[in-house]
C-alpha cells in the first residue's frame, strides 16, 4: 500500500471499521497506522470502540462513549475490541469496550446507545463564532488526503511563541463525509484528541506542543463525546475547544462540534496530562496528536 493511500480519509475510515473476529460475538478485530511513531492515537481507539459497541448492538445509535487510556498500543500489532453488553433494554443499552493487545489492556470505553425518539422540547446553546470563518483562517499542515484543517487566528498550533486565550477554533472539511451513521460517529470522535492540549497552553508564554515530549510529557488521558442528532453535515464543521483547568499536572478541555451555520453536532471533553519528565525519560508513552 503506497503512502498517500495510507494517508488518506478512505484509509483511516477503514482503520475505523473493525471486523468481527472468529473468536466469538462481541469480539473484533482492528489495526492502526502510527507513522513514524510507535504508538496509536488514544482517540482512534475511541473511534473503533464506537464502531465495535455499534456492531455489536445493531440498530441502536451511539449517544455518548467515555474513553480512558490505560497504556499505550503499539501501531505495529492488531488490536482487539471486546463488547460486553451492561444492559440492553428496550430503549438503552450500556457496553463496555476494551481494546487489548494480547493480555494487555490498553484502553477501557463506556458507550450508551438507544432508538432515537421524537422530541419532546429541544434546544442547543452553541459556542460564540469563531475569530475567523474557514476563507478567512490559515491552512494547518497535518496531512491527510481528504480532508482540510484551517485554526482561526493561529498560524502554528505549536509555537511556544503563540500565546493567547486558551481557546482554539479548527475548521475542517471532509471530502467526502462517510454515509454510514456510526462512522460519522466515529469522525468526529477521531479530532476530539487533536487540538485539547495545544489549546492549554495557548494560554501560557513560552510553552506549545513543539515541545511535547521533547521539554515536557504529554498524554490525553481521557475523552468523552455526547452525540446530538441527526449527526449529519455537508461541507465545514468547526471543533470549538476551551481550555477552562490546568494545574496539578492535569488539564481539562470542553468543546463542541458544529456545523457552519451553528449547529451542535456533539459536545466533548478531555483529560489530559501535562508533566515534567521523570529521571531518563517521559513518564508515558501515549501520543498528544495522531498521525492523521
Amino acid at each position: 500500500m503506497t503512502q498517500e493511500s495510507e494517508s488518506s480519509l478512505a484509509r483511516l475510515l477503514e482503520i475505523f471499521d473493525v471486523v468481527p473476529d472468529a473468536s466469538g460475538p462481541g469480539q473484533f478485530t482492528g489495526e492502526s497506522d502510527g507513522g513514524a511513531r510507535s504508538v496509536v492515537d488514544g482517540s482512534q481507539l475511541l473511534a473503533q470502540s464506537i464502531v465495535a459497541a455499534s456492531k455489536a448492538l445493531p440498530g441502536r445509535t451511539v449517544r455518548s462513549a467515555h474513553s480512558l487510556f490505560v497504556a499505550a498500543t503499539r501501531p505495529a500489532e492488531p488490536i482487539t475490541f471486546a463488547v460486553v453488553p451492561v444492559r440492553a433494554g428496550r430503549s438503552f443499552a450500556s457496553a463496555v469496550v476494551t481494546a487489548s493487545q494480547g493480555d494487555r489492556t490498553c484502553v477501557t470505553t463506556t458507550v450508551l446507545l438507544d432508538y432515537p425518539q421524537p422530541d419532546i422540547i429541544r434546544h442547543d446553546h452553541p459556542a460564540g463564532r469563531a475569530e475567523a470563518d474557514p476563507d478567512g483562517s490559515p491552512a494547518v499542515s497535518m496531512p491527510l488526503l481528504g480532508r482540510e484543517l484551517r485554526i482561526a487566528g493561529v498560524r502554528d498550533y505549536g509555537d511556544p511563541a503563540e500565546v493567547g486565550e486558551p481557546v482554539l477554533d479548527a475548521w475542517l472539511r471532509y471530502t467526502p463525509p462517510p454515509t454510514r451513521d456510526e462512522l460519522r460517529r466515529a469522525l468526529l470522535a477521531h479530532f476530539t484528541g487533536h487540538l485539547s492540549i495545544a489549546t492549554t497552553f495557548r494560554g501560557h508564554a513560552g510553552i506549545g506542543t513543539s515541545q511535547a515530549h521533547d521539554t515536557v510529557s504529554t498524554a490525553p488521558m481521557g475523552i468523552a463525546i455526547s452525540f446530538h442528532e441527526p449527526i449529519d453535515w455537508d461541507g465545514w464543521i468547526r471543533y470549538h475547544h476551551e481550555s477552562t483547568y490546568a494545574g496539578a499536572g492535569m488539564s481539562y478541555v470542553r468543546g463542541q462540534v458544529l456545523t457552519a451555520d451553528g449547529r451542535i453536532l456533539a459536545s466533548f471533553s478531555q483529560d489530559a496530562m501535562i508533566r515534567g519528565f521523570d529521571g531518563d525519560g517521559p513518564q508515558t508513552a501515549i501520543p498528544t496528536e495522531s498521525r492523521f
